[in-house]
């Protein structure tokens, strides 16, 4: 009778296990698909990517809803040529000397770890989960970009696993992956613009440059590209790829979304006022991530209207929304402000660590929602296209605000941008002049003493007596009635 009762009371526990591992109440396991009920030797992690030499690489090898273990046998082969074996012990999950005889043998040459392990005496078989075997390879080998990466299996064979009387338990095998880290390389970072004279209000400041590794494009590159004025106040950023991708980060910007400071989604946005933009950031890892937020919308006609910031710690495997706001400019006198277009504006938004200047570099692929902007005129926007390969690129203007530049010089903006790829850090900086357009003198205001240079030149081209280049406001080569129409747009603005 006791027997009958042990024998019911064993094949409900039985039951409840195999119950338990199939919805997952033990936690994951790695590769294995929790809702099996076929015996499992496998290794975890399924794939190990390793990240420079001399790392050491932790694996083990897990047998998986096994019942009454009394012994097993297998082989975990490697490419000794990428890895090289440090140590290798017993698993956690059969029982230790001088509960069982175990033998490991290690050959780093052939690439093999043998182990061998049986139940002695008193020991008591096992069942359920857990790992067979632990080891610790040494990264002896890395990879030269632009090659792919080397990659080896991590295989088991000559396996079988012994149960009740020794009999073979059947099984299914899961093998794991190695990936070799890249060496060092060397990263190159270039940044141009398309001049290095710009006016204040339509010119379009054309940026573009390259990323490359060891002399080769970077096709998954993310760029960070700042540009501040003259006062080192935060004037436009971006978030730049060098192509299409695809981008492995660790954080995603789930959704960009215009609203009131409620955060209730709100499509339009009137000049004078403020706009509003409710961004939801992911965070892919197991562990918390830093963020710089950053807001950065453009009006109609391509001009940068200001940046937004906010750094926050993002908890793991996690979603964290905030509302960024940022006022839309505008001034009934437009000589001291040039207000903000109407038309259909686009608001970027990115994360990266920190900004470029401290060594700041992308989180997240950038994102974009557009609003309309009501109450002024209508801007002129620039399309760019997608850059080729290896290249980013875009385009942006510089809206006049009061104050911009001193008199007797232009103002002296600052383009910096800064990538990380495989660990290498890259900066570039740029300065460009920023003046009104029509300043010819550079006192720092558009007046009657422009006007009578300006007329004073009018006519000539490069080479004439009378040639005066700032008068060639738009830089066609003449000064003639386009110019006159720069000039008298910007009359009385500058510097009183």
């Amino acid at each position: 009778m006791e027997k009958d009762v042990m024998s019911i009371y064993a094949k409900i526990s039985v039951g409840i296990f195999i119950l338990l591992l199939t919805l997952g109440m033990f936690g994951p396991l790695g590769s294995v698909a929790l809702a099996a009920t076929t015996a499992q030797l496998y290794v975890s992690p399924a794939s190990y990517s390793a990240n420079a030499l001399g790392q050491t690489v932790p694996i083990q090898v897990i047998a998986y809803l096994v019942f009454n273990l009394n012994g097993f046998q297998f082989q975990l082969k490697f490419n000794a040529t990428l890895l090289q074996c440090l140590n290798a012990t017993l698993g956690s999950f059969f029982p230790a000397a001088p509960n069982s005889a175990t033998t490991i043998t290690i050959d780093n040459s052939a690439g093999t770890i043998s182990i061998q392990s049986y139940i002695q005496g008193s020991g008591t078989p096992v069942s359920g989960f857990g790992p067979l075997l632990n080891v610790n390879f040494k990264t002896i080998y890395t990879t030269t970009y632009p090659k792919p990466q080397d990659t080896c299996p991590l295989a088991i064979a000559g396996d079988t696993l012994y149960g009740t009387g020794n009999q073979p338990i059947a099984h299914v095998v899961g093998n794991g992956t190695y990936i070799a880290p890249y060496a060092p390389l060397t990263l190159g970072l270039t940044l141009n613009s398309n001049k290095n004279n710009y006016y204040f209000d339509g010119d379009k400041i054309n940026i573009n440059g390259t990323l490359t590794g060891n002399g080769s494009p970077i096709a998954t590159g993310l760029v960070a590209l700042e540009i501040l004025n003259g006062a080192g106040g935060l004037e436009a950023a971006r978030t730049l790829p060098t192509s299409s991708g695809p981008f492995s980060l660790p954080l995603q910007i789930m959704a960009v979304t215009p609203c009131d400071l409620t955060g209730t989604p709100q499509s339009s946005f009137q000049v004078n006022g403020f706009a509003y933009f409710k961004v939801t950031v992911w965070n892919s890892l197991p562990t918390s991530v830093y963020g710089l937020v950053i807001c950065n919308p453009y009006d109609s006609s391509n001009a940068s209207l200001g940046v937004a910031l906010f750094g926050m710690t993002i908890p793991a495997t996690t979603n964290n929304t905030l509302i960024l706001s940022l006022p839309l400019p505008y001034d009934p006198n437009p000589l001291f402000l040039t207000p903000a277009a109407s038309g259909t504006a686009t608001v970027y938004v990115s994360v990266w660590t920190d900004l470029v200047e401290n060594g700041g570099t992308p989180l997240a692929l950038e994102s974009r929602a557009t609003f309309t902007i009501t109450g002024s005129s209508q801007g002129q926007s620039t399309l760019v296209s997608a850059p080729p390969k290896g290249t980013f690129q875009t385009s942006v203007a510089i809206h006049f605000v009061e104050g911009s530049y001193s008199p007797g010089q232009p103002a002296i903006y600052t383009i910096k941008v800064g990538a990380t790829f495989l660990g290498s850090n890259v900066t570039q900086t740029k300065q460009i002049a920023m003046i009104l357009a029509g300043d010819i003198n550079l006192e720092g205001k558009v007046n009657l003493a422009d006007l009578v240079l300006l007329a004073h030149a009018y006519g000539s081209k490069p080479g004439d007596a009378k040639w005066n280049p700032n008068a060639d406001i738009d830089g066609n080569g003449v000064v003639g009635l386009s110019d006159l129409v720069l000039l008298a747009d910007n009359y009385g603005k500058g510097t009183v």
